[in-house]
């Protein structure tokens, strides 16, 4: 492969790569989104088809993607486009890492909205708007902020400026630099933010909603739930984690690596699960009051509770961080394409793209107030595009990337590439990923499609 075509970085140790991965996966999915699926669909029951998903399905495409990205250490498409000229897979792949490129770029316009909205919230708590704050009060607070699309454009215009600044930056600069101080202090601050909470909250109720379960509370739709958050709460068909694969050293052990994110991202969504309910069952608020349990009960919550002004601040500050360490991670596949097969130095490239975004999210924000109408089937914007992302590109996605790898690329060159000290381990993970992450994924889009 020419050399101008090779990656410019390196992640300086494992650690960095596990931070980067880690913080890719750990966003509004695991602290916004997580805690109110788990509460739409039955508490334990839930969280233990979760986990069964992350090992037999999520962990298993994640090493995938890893493996895909460093085969030839370049950016995803440069790398498929070279995997092809070196006739191991046909030309017609390449669509795998423009797909999950588009994928991550089209939910980075939305998310940054949403990260927006987290901005906003920080500002209330900080300004001690949540004090004494009635549920109608919140209420109308939420619907206001979703009125007012000068206050979104601004709080989202400041989001997209964060992510262009740092993914503009080199590896070793940029990304390396934030993930490694901004990953560590989320964890630290959300488990003693769920210290607090369980001091404060009524931990029995808790614990027996989260971890007690019954084989009646497993069914169909719990099981969709959970193999749907899954994919999505660890960017896997983003394009991200192909991208990031590419900047690891050859020494590193994929499966190990790979297994510390997951085990990361599961316990930021418990922490998080145990930062939100103790409160909850507490203040006897709906556990399943859905995605607005971020944004108007926990104004509620935090509102009357001594001390309540800092931990809401300190709990939308984390908000923010979550979004920012994914969202970085969201233009990396095109702004690393840009840079080294154009030449285009990273910060315009991610300027570029990152405008792009902004304009996409400029009419995400639109479609909750002046142009609330629906475009497609009823849908506005917003809904349109959460729609194709999650129930199509997302999926098909992850499911062509697992196929390439488990029945297009060498088996010698994946063994190689994950590096694991018994060919029994990479045995394993071979024959999960080919007859079970990749047949649950099949299935779990189709069911998605049909409705049922």
């Amino acid at each position: 492969m020419p050399e101008s075509r090779c990656l410019q970085g390196i992640w300086s140790s494992p650690w960095i790569f596990i931070f980067a991965a880690s913080g890719s996966a750990v966003g509004l999915g695991n602290i916004w989104k997580f805690p109110y699926v788990l509460g739409q669909n039955g508490g334990g029951a839930f969280l233990l088809v979760y986990c069964l998903c992350l090992l037999l399905v999520g962990l298993p495409v994640l090493m995938a993607e890893v493996a895909l990205g460093r085969t030839v250490r370049s950016n995803p498409i440069d790398t498929v486009n070279d995997l092809s000229e070196r006739h191991i897979v046909h030309s017609a792949w390449v669509i795998v890492p423009w797909l999950a490129g588009l994928s991550g770029f089209l939910v980075l316009a939305f998310y940054s909205v949403i990260a927006g909205w987290s901005l906003a919230y920080l500002e209330r708590a900080i300004s001690g708007d949540f004090m004494g704050i009635s549920s109608s009060r919140a209420s109308d607070m939420f619907t206001s902020l979703l009125a007012t699309p000068a206050e979104m454009l601004l709080w989202h215009s400041v989001f997209m400026v964060l992510v262009i600044v740092t993914v503009g930056q080199s590896v070793t600069r940029g990304l390396s630099a934030v993930v490694k101080v901004l990953l560590p202090t989320l964890v630290i601050s959300l488990g003693l933010m769920a210290l607090y909470s369980v001091s404060v909250g009524d931990m029995p109720a808790t614990l027996q909603f989260m971890f007690q379960w019954a084989w009646q509370d497993i069914t169909f739709d719990v099981i969709l739930a959970a193999v749907g958050m899954a994919l999505f709460s660890l960017s896997v068909g983003m394009g991200a984690m192909f991208a990031y694969g590419a900047y690891i050293n050859k020494r590193m052990s994929i499966a190990r690596a790979c297994s510390i994110v997951v085990g990361v991202d599961l316990l930021v969504a418990l922490l998080a699960g145990l930062v939100i309910f103790p409160l909850v069952f507490a203040f006897q608020i709906d556990v399943e009051a859905g995605p607005s349990l971020t944004f108007v009960s926990l104004p509620i919550i935090f509102g009357n509770l001594i001390g309540g002004q800092f931990f809401a601040s300190v709990f939308f500050l984390l908000l923010v961080v979550a979004a920012l360490t994914s969202a970085i991670s969201m233009l990396e596949l095109f702004v690393a394409w840009l840079h080294e097969k154009f030449y285009i130095a990273r910060f315009k490239a991610a300027c570029l793209m990152g405008i792009l975004a902004w304009f996409v999210g400029v009419a995400v924000l639109l479609s909750f107030n002046q142009w609330d109408t629906g475009v497609v089937f009823g849908l506005n914007f917003f809904e349109l595009l959460d729609s194709i992302t999650s129930l199509i590109l997302l999926p098909i996605g992850a499911i062509l990337l697992s196929v390439l790898v488990a029945w297009f690329i060498p088996h010698s060159m994946l063994q190689n590439e994950m590096i694991t000290k018994r060919k029994s381990h990479f045995d394993l993970w071979y024959k999960v990923l080919k007859y079970i992450s990749i047949p649950a994924m099949l299935v779990i889009t189709f069911v998605g499609w049909i409705g049922v």
